[in-house]
């Protein structure tokens, strides 16, 4: 069986940019438990590139802006995410999907998003994310896991 690592990214000193590794981060020995690895590479692109193992079923955790209830998560198959990589882009020019597309565009696994509230200099989540994120946690680790067990093929978005 592949290996299955969830990889958190985002600036922590960026408020809910920083979801994706802050979340990661909560859920991550409730993932070993099930097997599934995980790294929080928060901005480190290279390093989170360098864990992935050519037969690794990749998911990457990261937030978005696309306009939603803040908190909500949405899944797109990986193979979709690299192919729209700029309309998930954030804060760096040169990012993870770039990397994935570059020198492993044969990776599977999906990209999952996490709706920010605000995205701006600051060291805290906003409030509607901080008031949220137990429950944010919550629906991550459970859909990671039914990701596990059937695939990509689900809707495991809009939560």
């Amino acid at each position: 069986m592949k290996r299955m690592l969830v990889i958190g990214i985002g600036s922590l000193v960026m408020r809910d940019d920083g979801i994706g590794a802050r979340a990661v981060e909560a859920v991550g020995s409730r993932l070993r438990g099930h097997n599934i690895a995980s790294f929080v590479g928060e901005t480190d692109f290279q390093s989170c590139f360098d864990e992935i193992r050519p037969d690794d079923f990749v998911i990457v955790v990261d937030a978005m802006l696309r306009g939603a209830e803040p908190g909500r998560i949405d899944v797109t198959p990986l193979d979709e995410a690299l192919k729209n990589r700029g309309r998930l882009r954030a804060q760096h020019e040169f990012s993870l999907f770039d990397l994935m597309e570059l020198h492993a565009p044969e990776t599977q696994g999906c990209f999952i998003g996490i709706e920010a509230a605000e995205i701006g200099f600051g060291f805290k989540l906003s409030e509607p994310l901080n008031s949220r994120f137990e429950q944010i946690c919550s629906d991550l680790s459970n859909t990671i896991l039914k990701i596990k067990e059937n695939g990509v093929s689900g809707k495991y978005g809009s939560r």
